[in-house]
């Protein structure tokens, strides 16, 4: 598959409006109004997190938790190496679990048996070849056997497009996404699989020094500013006059793990908003809506 590094952001057009499902339909998804497809309560779910043991992982898994779902995390590594994640009460309750993505066929079956829906946070940096590989044909290769097994639901931490010049400095990151877009949508249809689009991501970050010795990072430092700064309407607004279209798409909010936590977990177990079983447009949460969450 040859993929020009303009299409992520041609999705993000079509995203625009099928976003809004997501954003306008929370009196109808908080209600507990019924759509078609999985919509067990929290408490009857199994949710699989594949790449649970990671910064963002670790804040899905921990939104899980909360819910009172079944969690199970699905990583290389198995649990986290990190014990300030290790000794939490949340991270007691998940099943961490050993498997490589690229090879999700061969995990073993109870791993998606009875899964309510699947969130893959799967993704890295480093070589071109590389990025595409893990951000796209990884998460290509979990979605494919979650759909095969029956899994009904999905979400994918996808990214922001923020176009040139970093679209072509990470050209296999924004491949990859895209091939995981499109292995989502296509087997996750009618509202069933959700991709969310967040810019930088802050909180905490856990950096391994040892086996279990890890410090902590505080990326809030710098992503919380940039929240409140590029998430107020009045600074868009002036941004959006002051300067041209691609400095623009660099100028977007930050997002907080948890926010994806949770953002993750309202689309995988709360009703699917009529709008969505009713349209085939693609379920997508940008980074202007994750600030609603």
């Amino acid at each position: 598959l040859v993929l020009k590094t303009t299409h992520l952001g041609q999705v993000a057009v079509r995203g625009i409006a099928a976003s809004s499902y997501y954003s306008t339909n929370t009196s109808e998804t908080n209600s507990g109004s019924k759509g078609e497809g999985k919509t067990d309560s929290a408490g009857e779910s199994k949710v699989v997190v594949v790449g649970g043991n990671g910064f963002v992982g670790s804040a899905v898994c921990r939104a899980a938790v909360k819910r009172g779902a079944t969690v199970l995390s699905v990583s290389r590594s198995g649990q986290p190496k990190a014990d300030q994640i290790l000794r939490s009460d949340w991270a007691q309750k998940v099943t961490w679990l050993k498997g490589d993505a690229l090879k999700a066929e061969e995990w073993p079956k109870d791993y998606f048996d009875g899964a309510s829906g699947v969130v893959s946070c799967v993704g890295s940096f480093g070589s071109h070849d590389f990025m595409r590989k893990i951000c796209g044909t990884a998460n290509v290769a979990v979605f494919e056997e979650a759909r095969r097994q029956g899994v009904d639901r999905a979400v994918f931490i996808s990214a922001h497009d923020f176009g040139p010049p970093l679209r072509s400095i990470l050209r296999g990151y924004f491949e990859g996404k895209y091939m995981a877009e499109e292995a989502l949508f296509s087997h996750f249809e009618g509202g069933a699989g959700t991709a969310l689009r967040p810019g930088m991501v802050h909180g905490t970050r856990y950096v391994n020094l040892t086996d279990s010795n890890a410090i902590s990072i505080p990326l809030s430092l710098i992503g919380k500013p940039m929240e409140v700064i590029f998430g107020n309407m009045k600074v868009r607004g002036l941004l959006g006059r002051a300067l041209p279209g691609a400095l623009q798409r660099l100028c977007v909010p930050a997002v907080s793990a948890d926010t994806l936590g949770k953002a993750s977990m309202e689309a995988l177990l709360d009703p699917i908003p009529q709008d969505s079983l009713d349209s085939d447009q693609e379920r997508i949460v940008d980074v202007w809506q994750l600030l609603n969450v």
